[in-house]
């Protein structure tokens, strides 16, 4: 009987040890996947790609709710991995389709209202295409060589009275002494070199020294 309850009591002494170390770890993970979450949308920012790309950044640990493990996980994922992707990578970007040239929109494109996709859904409107310019100033574009390689495409328009955009040159306007000047539209590549502007490996290296700190942190805590 007395080595019974011995054993009982050793089992009991491991068991606690357990559940210490599992919370520990999984504590740990809880705590540092946010922070390389973190770290990961900051990059974009401060890249100057904007909230909207960096909060395509996404991440959780397991297990959840009140469980623990001595072998928990963490994951961290993006909803746009294709542009992730190339600015880790620095990708060259060319045309598709057949198409000769990019055709990249200035500061000076009008913005499209929402538009509709072939599925039906909702699409916020962007920067209008080279067509809908053309439609929205009823005029076609003019070519000029630029640098490098590249085509520029002018629109001949008017200042709008705001200041605010542009207005097609119709003879009324015109008439009130509004001359039309060509207005730089597009900028034609045959291909783009995107910066590689995201470390992938930098923010996971940092990942599993924080999180073998907090770790050994709390075991000792």
């Amino acid at each position: 009987m007395r080595i019974d309850a011995e054993i009982i009591g050793f089992r009991d002494t491991m068991a606690d040890i357990n559940g210490f170390v599992a919370r520990s770890a999984t504590f740990a993970m809880r705590e540092t996947t946010p922070e390389t979450l973190s770290e990961l949308r900051r990059q974009i920012t401060d890249a100057g790609m904007g909230t909207r790309l960096a909060n395509t950044w996404r991440g959780g640990s397991y297990p959840v709710g009140a469980r623990v493990s001595v072998n928990p996980g963490g994951y961290i994922w993006s909803n746009a991995p294709l542009i992730i992707d190339a600015f880790a990578r620095g990708a060259t970007i060319r045309p598709v389709n057949g198409a000769n040239f990019q055709w990249i929109p200035t500061k000076n494109v009008p913005r499209a209202r929402g538009r509709v996709s072939r599925g039906g859904r909702n699409m916020r409107g962007g920067a209008m295409t080279p067509e809908e310019v053309e439609n929205r100033f009823n005029t076609d574009f003019e070519f000029r060589p630029g640098r490098g390689g590249t085509v520029l495409a002018f629109i001949d328009v008017v200042r709008a009275k705001n200041m605010r955009g542009y207005r097609p040159g119709t003879v009324g306007r015109q008439r009130q002494g509004r001359v039309a000047k060509p207005v730089l539209m597009f900028v034609l590549r045959k291909f783009v070199r995107m910066p590689k502007a995201v470390d992938l490996e930098r923010p996971a290296q940092r990942w599993a020294d924080r999180y073998a700190a907090e770790f050994s942190r709390r075991l000792e805590g």
